[in-house]
């Protein structure tokens, strides 16, 4: 049936319009297989360029993380210095405290006790 009416169409209509019309659906043809080629390699280039993307998204991310780690360590092993300076001056002073004690009651000691017994260590 369709032969019958493609050859009864070639044969009613003038030549210039089944040219301009195989032109057409030609052209229409190579359009759609060339959008869906184009597509198609949009497709791969994008999963390309998103796996890139996300590599360099990553890697920025681990970058961060690190950064931020390493920042947040280095804060609390400044706290941590802060805090044994801190306890290190205090037994220094407590230390001191105790040896001017230690000082006093030897004095106190070295009047009351014989000049042979010597001082306590």
């Amino acid at each position: 049936m369709r032969r019958f009416l493609l050859s009864t169409g070639k044969k009613v209509l003038p030549r210039r319009f089944i040219k301009w019309y195989r032109r057409r659906r030609a052209l229409r043809r190579y359009l759609a297989a060339l959008a869906f080629e184009l597509y198609d390699r949009q497709i791969k280039v994008d999963m390309e360029v998103l796996e890139g993307r996300l590599a360099a998204r990553r890697d920025g991310y681990y970058d961060r993380l690190v950064r931020d780690v390493l920042e947040r360590t280095e804060l609390v092993m400044q706290e941590l210095d802060r805090r044994i300076e801190g306890l290190s001056s205090r037994h220094g002073n407590e230390l001191r405290d105790l040896r001017d004690e230690l000082a006093e009651i030897r004095a106190k000691l070295g009047d009351t006790l014989p000049a042979a017994a010597g001082p306590i260590d």
